[in-house]
């Protein structure tokens, strides 16, 4: 095989895919539990933006907003 056509060892994806994944854990950190809320919904959701929003504050142990 050629320099340029070599494949990724599996070390170096697993590198790759924890360098992602700890770019996306600092991103969300930075968010509110709203925009991680607004950022999570999706139109096939089974639960509202609400909904999710008190399930982030509590996983941050914040109080929901819902008063739940």
């Amino acid at each position: 095989m050629s320099e340029q056509t070599r494949r990724p060892t599996e070390q170096e994806c697993i590198e790759a895919a924890g360098a992602v994944l700890a770019a996306s854990d600092e991103a969300i950190a930075q968010m509110t539990p709203r925009e991680q809320a607004e950022a999570a919904w999706t139109p096939t959701c089974r639960r509202s933006v609400d909904e999710l929003e008190d399930l982030i504050r509590v996983q941050r142990d914040l109080p929901p907003k819902g008063g739940a």
